[in-house]
């Protein structure tokens, strides 16, 4: 979940054209209504997660749209507040803290990893729901459930699936780099043991800290071992800078990225001659044969002129959970959205919109929200299962390569 500045090859995002398009979020889904309800959009618009921020933020746009133009909660319509957090969870803390003081919020959707981990004692504090599209950090297996919750799975099973395409491939030597982040550590130990429990011979496994200006140090002995493949579990920044030097070194073999660098701008920042045909990236996905994220990426298309992004699906999701609890609960509070997000998620009829949800809801009927994203049942943690997606560098873009259903890791 990173991103590129555009100014510098894209590798971040200027902080202008952030809070110009904060702003433009902000205003086109707040409609002139007498009732509302505020919602805080809380995302990294700049910083190295700027390009997954910016997508959150739209999917929650065109939720809400969608939401406001069905005629809203029983709460009122859909009034967002957005606020960049840089990737910071200093940032998200305060931000977060003025959102639901300041603001009004009843919810906030949009943290990453770091960011929801720093914000758990908040939102319980405050009653404030707040979910993720894209925090997959196993601290949250054990903090989520109450009040916190998100609309993807756990890194657990990122490194599952990671772990099993290294198997599938056929390679005999593996190298593991992983930056020492607790994101990129834990799916990476998934990984390597199910590596490991396949006969394939680990050749390294380096723990390295990003923000340096070389990697020259911890590539040395990872490629005079001559592995066949490298496992890349980093950032965008300091990704491109291996990616760079391990060729630069001799390396021939072909690349396994994890999701921070599942963005068409890692072509131009490194060089897509590197990475074509030799380099393929990992992430949770939305099971593209759904009805439902058919549905979702038609009017996607129709609304914000393109294909969705990297959890757009699972943020369009989060913002209609939430929606959908402030229906059923009758209790414009966060409280309200926690007592009810579990049961309009499960064990009634299949709605696969807001509005769809909120005629059954008028009906005096319990719903099950089938999301574009897949099935939403959330277990103890607040997390629900997940499908995966392996992307394959082909002509300078990432191509669908191969799809892992969440049925293979029940």
């Amino acid at each position: 979940m990173s991103k590129f500045n555009r100014s510098r090859r894209g590798l971040y995002t200027a902080s202008v054209a952030a809070m110009a398009f904060a702003a433009a979020i902000s205003g086109s889904v707040t409609a002139a209504s007498a009732a509302e309800v505020t919602i805080g959009v809380l995302v990294p618009l700049t910083g190295e997660l700027g390009e997954f921020g910016s997508i959150v933020a739209k999917g929650v746009e065109l939720a809400a749209n969608e939401i406001n133009a069905a005629g809203g909660t029983s709460c009122g319509t859909i009034r967002t507040v957005v606020a960049d957090t840089a990737g910071e969870p200093d940032h998200a803390i305060r931000a977060a803290t003025k959102m639901i003081e300041s603001d009004g919020a009843v919810a906030i959707l949009g943290p990453t990893s770091g960011e929801m981990v720093a914000l758990v004692d908040l939102a319980k504090r405050k009653k404030t729901v707040i979910v993720s599209p894209y925090a997959g950090t196993i601290t949250l297996n054990k903090l989520g459930g109450d009040f916190v919750y998100r609309t993807v799975s756990s890194d657990l099973g990122d490194g599952a699936a990671s772990g099993l395409w290294l198997t599938e491939r056929g390679y005999k030597r593996v190298a593991f780099l992983v930056q020492n982040e607790e994101s990129t550590i834990s799916p990476a130990q998934v990984a390597r043991t199910k590596v490991e429990k396949s006969g394939i011979e680990i050749t390294d496994y380096v723990v390295y800290n990003p923000g340096q200006p070389s990697y020259q140090a911890e590539l040395t002995a990872v490629l005079a071992h001559k592995p066949d493949a490298i496992y890349l579990a980093g950032g965008q920044e300091s990704g491109v800078t291996v990616i760079k030097e391990a060729t630069a070194g001799g390396f021939k073999g072909e690349w396994l990225f994890t999701a921070d660098l599942a963005v068409p701008e890692i072509f131009d920042a490194v060089g897509a001659r590197l990475l074509n045909d030799r380099a393929y990236v990992e992430f949770a996905d939305a099971d593209k044969s759904l009805p439902e994220y058919k549905a979702f990426e038609a009017l996607h298309v129709a609304k914000a002129g393109e294909a969705p992004g990297p959890f757009a699906a699972n943020s369009f999701d989060m913002m209609n959970l939430v929606a959908l609890s402030l229906q059923a609960s009758g209790d414009c509070t966060g409280a309200g959205i926690n007592s009810a997000i579990r049961g309009v998620s499960e064990g009634g009829v299949a709605v696969s919109s807001f509005a769809d949800g909120k005629a059954a809801i008028a009906a005096g009927k319990d719903i099950d929200y089938q999301g574009a994203s897949g099935p939403l049942t959330f277990d103890a943690s607040g997390t629900v299962a997940g499908a995966y997606s392996i992307q394959a560098a082909k002509d300078g873009a990432w191509v669908n390569t191969k799809f892992y259903p969440a049925s293979l890791f029940d």
